[in-house]
């Protein structure tokens, strides 16, 4: 085990009885879950090595609207078992016109597929972290008995999330349905306990990884001895979280080469290349650093009336870019900035600063270009467009 709490305090949550006795969760328990997912991905503490993500059960294909706004993520798999619902809701996949006109700095290609959790095959090859929230419970238990082998033994991610009911908690809800359980798809509800010991099999199992467990949709005060309503399992990695591996990772040929999920749906999502060379963006970088921290009062000198602004601070802002001290130092100096001991000089006014009229200057407006492209965009609004007015499913299990 390792011991994970998420970041800021982790989510700010309530749960409440209302008058006629049932209880209720603010945010509803769904969100928790799904925030909860992204904002483990989102932890800076992986130091943002998670590019791949599959979402297994993914369903209405909901959590992808959360997982593509990670700027670091660049490609996701949304894999589901059911053709005919990936279909009905493949659309909220397709960018928006806000994706066309603030593009990713990174690029990001989404594919909605129709498969099993157990299917290995070639597109779940470098995948960094597996989600499966809500899943397990549905699974047959020939099907759940392979799931591991598939997650932690053929794609070996670096994260892996599993969320799934607390039977424990059930004891609040009034009226479960006729098979005992919150859905009437559950094959069955475990314990806490039952959970724990599946999770603790997997690690003794795939000794690679160490297990986390929280959970989210909080008991009421009174009622803590139940656990959460939605118990939770993070995996990591052992190098992730700074433990050695006992295994070495070895990519595994899939057990049937022909095998591969159906493509429902797939786009590349626009975005913006940096063509800038790796100079050209640590300069930006140190400009934009040094014009946003100059006549800050804290750098001021008033014996030599400069501004003196530590470098290592812009060393510090330019890590993005992948930028080192001697590269810092020798583009400063390449660029005629002034640098002594740990600091840039900077003079109190610059001589733009005294020029007369800069301040009335106003560049030319493009008339023409602010009229372009009303078809395009009239074409992206209305581009995609599916009939669902004849499918129904239920979007979420019970008490969420």
């Amino acid at each position: 085990m390792f011991s994970y709490r998420l970041p800021n305090g982790g989510l700010h949550t309530k749960t409440y009885i209302t008058t006629d006795g049932q209880i209720k969760f603010d945010p509803p328990a769904y969100e928790q879950r799904y925030t909860t997912a992204v904002r483990i991905i989102e932890d800076e503490c992986w130091k943002q090595s998670l590019k791949k993500v599959v979402d297994f059960g993914c369903a209405e294909v909901r959590l992808l609207q959360l997982i593509r706004r990670i700027p670091f993520v660049e490609h996701i798999l949304e894999v589901d078992i059911d053709e005919q619902l990936l279909k009905t809701y493949q659309q909220r996949a397709v960018p928006l016109i806000s994706d066309h006109l603030q593009k990713r700095e990174n690029p990001l290609r989404v594919e909605i597929l129709a498969g099993s959790v157990i299917d290995a095959v070639e597109q779940l090859y470098d995948v960094d972290v597996v989600i499966a929230l809500e899943l397990i419970e549905h699974l047959h238990a020939e099907v759940l008995e392979k799931v591991p082998e598939n997650i932690f033994g053929f794609i070996q991610p670096k994260l892996a999330i599993f969320s799934t009911p607390n039977c424990e908690f059930n004891v609040l809800f009034d009226g479960l349905l006729e098979n005992g359980f919150r859905h009437h798809d559950h094959k069955f509800e475990w314990t806490r306990d039952e959970f724990k010991s599946w999770c603790n099999n997997i690690c003794e199992k795939y000794p690679n990884y160490s297990v986390s467990f929280m959970g989210v949709g909080k008991p009421p005060s009174d009622k803590r001895r139940l656990g959460y309503s939605t118990q939770m399992a993070i995996f990591a990695r052992n190098d992730m979280i700074n433990r050695p591996l006992r295994n070495e990772i070895i990519k595994h040929p899939p057990v049937n080469a022909d095998a591969s999920y159906k493509t429902i749906y797939a786009v590349d999502f626009p975005y913006k290349k940096d063509e800038r060379s790796k100079e050209q963006k640590i300069l930006h970088e140190a400009n934009y650093y040094i014009s946003h921290s100059r006549y800050v009062p804290r750098f001021y000198n008033r014996e030599r009336c400069i501004y003196q602004l530590p470098w290592k601070h812009i060393l510090e802002y330019a890590t993005s870019v992948g930028a080192t001290e001697n590269e810092m130092m020798d583009i400063l100096r390449t660029n005629k900035i002034k640098v002594e001991g740990d600091f840039i000089i900077l003079p109190e006014y610059d001589e733009d600063d005294c020029e007369e009229g800069n301040a009335y200057d106003m560049p030319d407006f493009n008339l023409d270009a602010a009229t372009r492209g009303d078809d395009e965009l009239s074409q992206l609004a209305s581009g995609f467009q599916l009939n669902t007015s004849n499918n129904s499913y239920e979007s979420e299990e019970n008490w969420d």
